[in-house]
């Protein structure tokens, strides 16, 4: 009868074709033996690799919870841990994996020696960060829910419209948010689509924060492991809407009085004949005022007063049966001269052999004003106002994108303020706020127009300089001013700290995604931050060069 094969054979075995990163390390976290997997994922032969220490090739802000979870294993606190850690690639980039630690021990029970496994998860936290950045940004309602009854994760709009909070929502089962006569309509539903049915338009009313229900509009199916996915829109006002002209099809006056938009009747001269309640708060004029002026003269801006009769004949000749039904933007006058934004649809009806005119208008400035400072929102910094991480990536694309047509030298820098963390630590994270804001305003104010200065995080900043003449003098002086500006003092630390800049700058190379470009800058950062405060680095014909003010 043939002898099993060793134990260790069969391990080694299973570790060296292993698709999982693998490693062996004694009780001092030095490298004992690492597979070939675990090479492939740092970019490292075997040899060099085994020539670097666990702090070399760990993120800097994962290490100590490393070293914690280590301590504790080898205290005997715990058999084994697992936590998601980031690495150093050798190409610079950083790297996320889920890291498995867990102690053998000898034949005598005492700890002989660690082994760890590392997943790369690095596209799955990408995936998941975009997931969630599109989550956050929709203005729909989006939720993932349990079959267990609860919300699992919901977007900021919930909030927005039901103004409970993420967590309130997700620590109770969603039927208490339900109205009561709902409840069972909605556990039916929920019953469907747990059997894999979906659910296309099916609504029911949920409970505001502030009282009152809110009707929802639910479209949701089951992906499988217990989850379902849930795109949901608030038809409140779609549903009064319904409602509303339900009961103005009896009573057409009460239409024209109470109706939610400003409704203005013409003739085919465009003399006003009807003018409705809304129209009088819109505009300012009252029905008494209105009816019988022409309406190019009331409410019609000087400078598109022509357009405006151009359109009503181009209008009557295209006939009642050809009616442009969509709703246009236009600006419009209020009685006492202030412009706004109002949102129109008209159409024609033909009675009694003459033909009339009629237009709902909505003032939509203060929509627009929201409409355009929620995109501001979630393409800006919200402590410095410069453009953040989301928007300048877009606009880095935008930028390679353009070279193809017009190809010209682009340089990327990557700013690390030196020093900040002294600055929290000894005058606190407002002062430091007031540092960061003084210094993206000095970096506004020394680059060009054509220049994009943006915050990326903590005490990151990143400029993309771009129409140089000459890249390396152009932007080496760029450099020289912006560590001289960040080495300036600041009022607001009144000397108790230095802050200073690292710099690393990156040259685009034809066909580098903007990816690679950002990592190739984060990359000269970390070179220049060895070097010493206030300092820059960058690659030029493969080697790499450092330098001071």
């Amino acid at each position: 009868m043939p002898t099993p094969a060793p134990t260790t054979d069969l391990f080694y075995t299973a570790f060296a074709h292993s698709s999982v990163g693998m490693a062996v390390l004694d009780l001092q976290l030095r490298w004992i033996e690492v597979n070939p997997a675990l090479c492939r994922m740092f970019g490292y032969s075997r040899k060099e690799l085994l020539a670097l220490s666990i702090p070399e090739i760990s993120h800097a802000d994962d290490l100590p919870a490393d070293l914690t979870l280590l301590n504790k294993l080898l205290a005997g606190e715990i058999d084994s841990y697992t936590l998601e850690k980031r690495y150093l690639h050798a190409s610079g980039r950083v790297i996320c994996g889920l890291l498995t630690v867990s102690l053998s021990s000898d034949a005598g029970g005492a700890p002989e020696c660690l082994i760890a496994q590392l997943l790369d998860i690095t596209e799955r936290k990408k995936a998941v960060d975009e997931h969630n950045a599109f989550f956050a940004l929709s203005p729909d309602l989006l939720a993932i829910a349990g079959t267990d009854g609860y919300l699992r994760q919901v977007n900021p709009a919930w909030t927005d419209t039901l103004g409970w909070t993420q967590d309130e929502l997700c620590s109770r089962p969603f039927i208490d948010f339900v109205h009561p006569d709902d409840a069972a309509a909605t556990l039916q539903e929920a019953e469907h689509v747990y059997r894999g049915g979906v659910a296309k338009g099916f609504r029911n009313r949920y409970r505001h924060a502030c009282g009152g229900y809110r009707w929802l509009e639910w479209n949701t199916r089951s992906v499988g492991d217990g989850l379902l996915y849930a795109a949901v829109r608030d038809v409140t006002g779609q549903i009064e809407n319904e409602e509303r002209l339900r009961s103005q099809e009896q009573k057409i006056r009460l239409l024209i009085d109470n109706a939610n938009d400003a409704f203005v009747g013409m003739d085919e001269e465009g003399i006003i004949t009807e003018w409705n309640k809304q129209a009088e708060a819109t505009f300012g004029w009252s029905a008494h005022e209105a009816i019988g002026r022409p309406m190019v003269e009331l409410i019609t801006p000087e400078r598109m007063r022509q357009r405006h009769l151009d359109g009503i004949r181009a209008f009557m000749l295209a006939g009642a049966s050809k009616p442009p039904r969509k709703r246009v933007e236009v600006p419009a006058l209020r009685k006492d001269g202030a412009e706004i934004l109002v949102e129109i649809t008209v159409g024609m009806v033909t009675f009694g052999g003459e033909q009339y005119f009629h237009a709902f208008l909505r003032d939509v400035s203060e929509q627009r004003r929201m409409s355009e400072q929620l995109h501001y929102r979630a393409t800006h910094d919200f402590l410095t106002g410069l453009p953040n991480r989301y928007e300048f990536m877009g606009r880095l694309q935008h930028a390679i994108d353009a070279l193809g047509r017009e190809p010209r030298p682009l340089v990327l820098l990557f700013i690390d303020l030196d020093g900040f963390k002294a600055v929290n630590d000894l005058c606190g994270h407002e002062t430091g706020d007031r540092v960061l804001i003084a210094f993206g305003q000095r970096l506004a104010e020394l680059v060009r127009r054509t220049d994009l200065v943006a915050r990326l995080a903590g005490d990151e900043f990143v400029v993309l300089l771009d129409q140089l003449h000459d890249p390396w003098q152009d932007a080496g002086q760029v450099v020289d001013k912006i560590l001289q500006a960040a080495s300036q003092p600041y009022p607001e630390i009144a000397g108790r700290t230095e802050p200073g800049a690292t710099v690393g700058m990156a040259l685009y190379h034809p066909g580098q995604s903007a990816d690679r470009l950002l990592s190739r800058a984060d990359a000269a950062m970390y070179v220049a931050k060895k070097a010493g405060k206030n300092r820059v680095a960058y690659e030029r014909d493969g080697k790499w060069v450092v330098r001071g003010t």
